[in-house]
Formats: structure tokens, sequence, C-alpha cells
């Protein structure tokens, strides 16, 4: 994800968003969308990441309340979205 971002950034992206909010089973049977939240320290590698491979591009997440009704972790997340370096969350 951050060699991504940074081709996007390098190529005039202004903005690199992350969504780990997509509930589809297609895309969480891959532990990938909203299926990362089961994973924080992951999340936090992903996050850190990305920011560090765009110096000067603002970072975004867009997330879920948790991977399931039962999980709830967004405060978890979101603290480690802010302590990550991203700059703007949507739940």
């Amino acid at each position: 994800m951050a060699q991504a971002a940074r081709y996007n950034a390098d190529n005039g992206a202004q903005i690199i968003d992350i969504n780990m909010g997509c509930p589809a089973k297609k895309i969480c049977n891959v532990m990938a969308g909203s299926a990362l939240m089961q994973n924080e320290p992951l999340v936090a590698r992903i996050l850190e990441a990305v920011v560090a491979a765009v110096p000067g591009t603002p970072v975004t997440l867009k997330f879920r309340t948790g991977w399931n009704r039962d999980n709830r972790n967004a405060p978890r997340i979101a603290r480690i979205a802010e302590d990550s370096g991203v700059r703007a969350i949507a739940i």
C-alpha cells in the first residue's frame, strides 16, 4: 500500500484515502476492507508505512465502528490513525 500511495502521490494525487470500511464478503474473506480492523497491529503498520511513504500528502482513513456488531473498536483504530499521522478519519 505504501508503494501504491507513493506512485499516486508522485503522479499528482493530492490526498491518499485508505478504505478499511468495505464489508463485502469477497473483500473481508481475504482479510481486506473492514476485516483489517480485527488486526490492530497490522492497521498500525499499514498506516505508518503509507504516511511515511508520502510526506506532504495528507492520508485519510475510512472505517466502521467495528468489524461486526459484537466487536466495536473504532476508538482504538482512531487512536492508531492519529498516532500514525493520518490527517482525517470517516466512520
